[in-house]
């Protein structure tokens, strides 16, 4: 296990993780600007991201959460007794899935159903419980990938489901531009056919890699069937307790844009659009070290090499700090830029910018705890400890409740402070598995690794401000801030212009006083990215 994994496999794997991502965050972003383009922010639009979040609260469980960080350890622990047994288990697992979900998706549409026939039911929610029908088939297939792609992982091959939701965004996106022009509730419909299409079409991407994974093994999914073996009962009760976590979690996702609706009936579509954004570093950095991450640190744990163990960890959480703590101050200064770029044309007006630009701050804090927390809760699972992330969780999503009952009914603030709630809970989350992490034995590094980077992040913040008040002779930024709606630029050329030399001048003035500094550090690093990538 020492020969096979080391920091480098990890960086490697991460790279490898990244590359996908980063292709399939740029079709995912073409996805977002063509639904911002076509629909704008109306409310029929919001009324579909509801719908979207409350038929995929199973996706979470089943598919892209807790089922790859519980399923991942069993895997390695079977892997390490007898390897063909490993490979079945994830057959029978597959068939489960399967079966689960055909049952609980037709139990759902069929009581959804019955439920929007009643007379007390609005039109408007009427409309949501129908395009929850509609998009609740997708379930099906988002978790099979989800599956599929922890199995991959374990086989160390992460391009191709990194890559696979491509396939998805490109399918959404043809369909926005080919309903653009029919009756909102009607686009909305089609939409929601597209996602299930489009989610089919990313498991089919992964589906040969597996088979021909398999076929090596000589392992076929209908060789046997699962009727509840050995490996699958041992893998219900952390699948269960892990579910019990992300089930809150889920929840209070889909909880959020009902508050932001509360608030304006623009804000589930401005939540959309803001989370989209901060998701982007997060997916492209923080989720792809944290599934190149768990494969070994599942394995140093299964050895007891704990010093390993740490130390895949510690270095995995440095990496992260070391580039999330920029980008959170990047996602400040440039985000009313880039929203600006990605989506002012077409529907997407003005207010809908400034509205995105508050939504997208207020995530912008939670960048750094969430990427944390992708690391520090899967180091729980690897060691075989399930209640503690569980508690955290339950913590961190009454916190996000309360706070958004605060801030909504009570202080009367926007949807933004639904996004503020997210990410005051995340840091709460993250702060308890710290120190939870610490009374193990694992000495974090990150305040040697947190002071510098963010003092190397301030002085490109002030040269991004002095940039601005000098070039174009207004901050965006300051009038945002104290509620005034900027001046934005309309044309394309001239808002690539603003973000480009924004960017520009961030990236320089970060890495500067850094080269200066810690110039054999920096070289280290590129020797990494480029031996690896």
């Amino acid at each position: 296990m020492k020969t096979e994994d080391t920091s480098h496999t990890i960086f490697r794997s991460a790279a490898k993780f990244f590359s996908g991502t980063l292709l399939s965050r740029i079709s995912g972003m073409l996805r977002d600007m063509s639904i911002a383009y076509a629909f704008g922010a109306e409310s029929t639009l919001a009324t579909f991201f509801i719908a979207f979040r409350f038929s995929h609260l199973a996706r979470r469980l089943f598919g892209e959460g807790s089922l790859p960080t519980a399923f991942i350890p069993c895997f390695e622990d079977l892997r390490l007794k007898e390897e063909k047994q490993a490979h079945i288990f994830f057959c029978h697992l597959t068939q489960l899935l399967a079966l689960g979900l055909i049952f609980l998706i037709s139990l759902s549409i069929f009581g959804l159903h019955l439920f929007s026939q009643s007379a007390y039911i609005s039109t408007p929610n009427q409309q949501l419980i129908s395009l929850t029908c509609w998009m609740l088939p997708s379930l099906l297939f988002i978790c099979l990938y989800g599956l599929n792609s922890a199995y991959l992982e374990c086989e160390k091959s992460f391009f191709t489901p990194s890559v696979a939701p491509i396939a998805f965004n490109m399918i959404w996106i043809v369909a926005a531009f080919y309903l653009m022009q029919k009756p909102p509730f009607l686009a909305m419909q089609g939409l929601s056919v597209a996602i299930v299409i489009g989610c089919f079409a990313q498991w089919a991407v992964t589906l040969p890699k597996v088979l021909a994974s398999l076929k090596t093994k000589d392992v076929s999914f209908f060789d046997s069937f699962w009727c509840f073996s050995p490996s699958i009962r041992s893998f219900i009760k952390p699948l269960f307790l892990a579910n019990i976590g992300v089930a809150a979690s889920q929840v209070n996702n889909a909880l959020d844009p009902l508050f932001a609706r509360s608030a304006t009936l623009e804000g589930p579509a401005w939540l959309w659009y803001a989370i989209r954004l901060q998701q982007l570093p997060l997916s492209l950095f923080g989720i792809a070290l944290a599934g190149a991450l768990l494969p070994p640190l599942s394995r140093a744990a299964k050895a007891k090499d704990y010093p390993t163990f740490f130390h895949f960890l510690d270095y995995s959480v440095s990496r992260a700090i070391q580039v999330m703590l920029p980008l959170t101050f990047a996602t400040l200064l440039l985000g009313q830029s880039a929203i600006n770029l990605i989506f002012g044309r077409g529907n997407f007006l003005p207010d809908s910018i400034l509205g995105t630009t508050y939504c997208l701050w207020g995530y912008s804090f939670g960048l750094l705890p969430m990427s944390l927390i992708l690391l520090l809760a899967p180091s729980f699972y690897a060691l075989g400890e399930y209640h503690l992330p569980v508690k955290t969780s339950l913590l961190s999503v009454l916190t996000n409740l309360l706070l958004n009952g605060l801030f909504v009914f009570v202080c009367k603030l926007g949807a933004e402070s639904v996004a503020m709630a997210t990410s005051l809970a995340a840091w709460i989350n993250c702060l308890i598995l710290i120190v939870a992490l610490y009374k193990k034995g694992y000495r974090p590094q990150f305040l040697q690794k947190m002071i510098p980077t963010l003092f190397y992040s301030l002085i490109a913040s002030g040269a991004v401000v002095l940039f601005e008040l000098y070039y174009f002779h207004t901050c965006a930024n300051y009038q945002a801030l104290f509620g005034q709606l900027p001046l934005y630029e309309t044309s394309f050329s001239l808002q690539l212009q603003r973000f480009a030399l924004q960017g520009t001048i961030f990236l320089i003035s970060f890495v500067t006083p850094l080269l200066i500094i810690k110039r054999s550090k920096v070289i280290k690093w590129m020797d990494e990215i480029i031996g690896y990538s």
